[in-house]
């Protein structure tokens, strides 16, 4: 019963939307009219070639980050360190990073004044920092962003026990511990990162709300271009912003496969140095340290620019120092901001309890073989954002179907139940079941015996995965969007419609705001367990 349940479950949450989104938009691609007018836009190679490398640039530049922590840093300080941040880390949104960072990045930011004290500038320069035609500000918040996020999965993936004991073996036979990382457990390891890896360059390929932040402009990534056409008074341009979203699907399938075959060609790449023989001194190098307090740095930075901003009355150029401040800002906007922050807090909440039970019900059902295949149940995650949620959007435009709260939730649930999956599988995977069964011997009952002892015994794992879908919930800003048709107003849509504008003080209080939500979550995910598992209650 259970089992048939978590079926209907899926088809009905998962199967029903990308079939209706993908099935919406795949009759445009027989319109050769529209395919001539979508090919003569100006400037659209740019923008496919710009998404295209910043995707892979990025997704690329996250993996052999992460890789080289892992090999240089393994027990030391600076990725103990970094461990311990990943929660904080990851609890910032990535809207309200992309405004803080704004606020570093811009000609009169922080980053230039200080270079504008020593030098004497009495005005900002004339450079363009932001929005610059590279996109180097977008690239810069990817890897800022995803680089905890795959760190997080590849130390998930990891068994401690195994790579200490298969490093003790390689230094009793010579091979400097970073050789080792490099030709042995890497190669293992990437394989087991290989969804995440794809998700980042989809979710690279797809992004819009932080394109909208920090650019680039002129022209901007083909994501951004859809959704702009898509949201435009010229009825003419949405069959446009249709099919550039199948362009972009297409765009994304692509790089995916370049990641494929870049993974399968090093791969076999390193297998003739796996057997090469040859040893080579342990070094210590200080970069990996250096590296994980730059990227504290810069979050703690974000951070400290959203907070002065948000009380600033008056910063002039080039005062590294507000001149004056003022709580009227907030006195001012947090009547209207406190209904959207229980409107967003309502609906991450609600979003995050449907997936929680959703994955549970997979992976309760599916222990002894999974129901349906990994990659499946990710694949929203696979496609860009901008494709799936247009299509879906046409199909219920052609349904009849206002947009709704209840779109919304359908819409973030699909982005928000994979990490959740993601985050549970492991450690329900590894959870001893003799537990359970001894349990039942004593004569408890097989609800009560989960009840009492499988989930005081997984209470960390399940929420950390609930504040991880808090945190995943406040970033959907398409969806909210889109399928609420701006009738549903939440943070997020907020802060990106004020970051965009030019009143600094009023972003900066609507990042802060966004950071509340996660971070109790997150406060809520560490404190919690030791009041539900008595075997963490007892080792305080």
């Amino acid at each position: 019963m259970l089992r048939a349940t978590a079926h209907a479950v899926t088809l009905l949450l998962l199967g029903l939307p990308l079939l209706a989104g993908l099935g919406a938009l795949l009759p445009l691609a027989l319109d050769k009219g529209l395919w001539q007018q979508l090919l003569a836009v100006p400037s659209l190679w740019h923008s496919l070639w710009l998404s295209a490398a910043l995707a892979l640039l990025s997704t690329l530049l996250v993996l052999l980050l992460t890789f080289a922590l892992l090999a240089h840093g393994w027990q030391q300080p600076a990725l103990r360190r970094l461990e311990r941040a990943l929660s904080p880390l990851l609890a910032l949104p990535h809207v309200a990073f992309a405004v803080g960072l704004a606020f570093l990045l811009t000609p009169s930011g922080w980053l230039l004044r200080l270079p504008a004290a020593l030098l004497g500038w009495s005005l900002p320069p004339d450079w363009q920092t932001l929005r610059d035609p590279l996109g180097m500000g977008l690239l810069l918040a990817l890897l800022a962003k995803e680089l905890p996020f795959l760190l997080l999965m590849a130390l998930a993936a990891l068994r401690r026990h195994e790579v200490m004991a298969q490093l003790t073996l390689g230094q009793s036979l010579g091979y400097a511990p970073a050789q080792l990382w490099w030709r042995l457990l890497l190669p293992a390891l990437w394989p087991r990162l290989r969804l995440p890896l794809l998700a980042i360059a989809a979710y690279g390929c797809g992004v819009v709300d932080l394109p909208l932040l920090l650019g680039p402009d002129a022209p901007p990534v083909l994501a951004q271009r859809i959704w702009l056409w898509s949201q435009d008074a010229d009825l003419a341009l949405h069959p446009l912003a249709h099919l550039g979203a199948l362009l972009l699907l297409a765009l994304s399938l692509l790089v995916l496969a370049l990641l494929r075959a870049i993974e399968w060609l090093c791969c076999r790449g390193l297998r003739a140095r796996q057997l090469d023989g040859r040893r080579r001194p342990a070094r210590h190098r200080g970069w990996p340290g250096a590296l994980v307090n730059l990227l504290i740095a810069l979050n703690a930075l974000v951070l400290l620019a959203l907070l002065l901003w948000s009380l600033t009355r008056r910063w002039r150029f080039p005062a590294l120092w507000p001149t004056e401040f003022t709580l009227s800002q907030w006195h001012e906007a947090l009547p209207s901001a406190l209904p959207l922050l229980g409107v967003t807090a309502t609906i991450a909440l609600l979003v995050t309890l449907l997936g929680a039970l959703w994955a549970l019900l997979l992976l309760e059902t599916g222990r002894a073989s999974p129901i349906w295949p990994l990659w499946l149940l990710c694949l929203p995650l696979l496609l860009p954002q901008a494709s799936l949620l247009l299509g879906l959007e046409r199909a219920l435009a052609q349904f009849g179907a206002e947009p709704s709260l209840l779109w919304v939730v359908w819409g973030q649930l699909l982005y928000v139940f994979p990490y959740l999956y993601l985050t549970l599988r492991g450690p329900w995977r590894a959870f001893d079941e003799r537990l359970l069964i001894a349990a039942r011997s004593l004569g408890a009952s097989p609800i009560r015996a989960w009840w009492r002892i499988k989930l005081p015994l997984l209470a960390r794992p399940l929420l950390a995965a609930l504040a991880v879908g808090v945190a995943v919930s406040l970033a959907q800003y398409l969806p909210t969007l889109l399928l609420g048709g701006g009738r549903v107003v939440t943070l997020t849509t907020e802060a990106v419609t004020i970051g965009s504008g030019l009143d600094r003080r009023l972003a900066g209080l609507y990042g802060l705001l966004q950071l509340a939500i996660p971070l109790a979550a997150f406060a809520v995910a560490i404190w919690l367990p030791r009041r539900l598992n008595p075997l963490e209650r007892s080792s305080c």
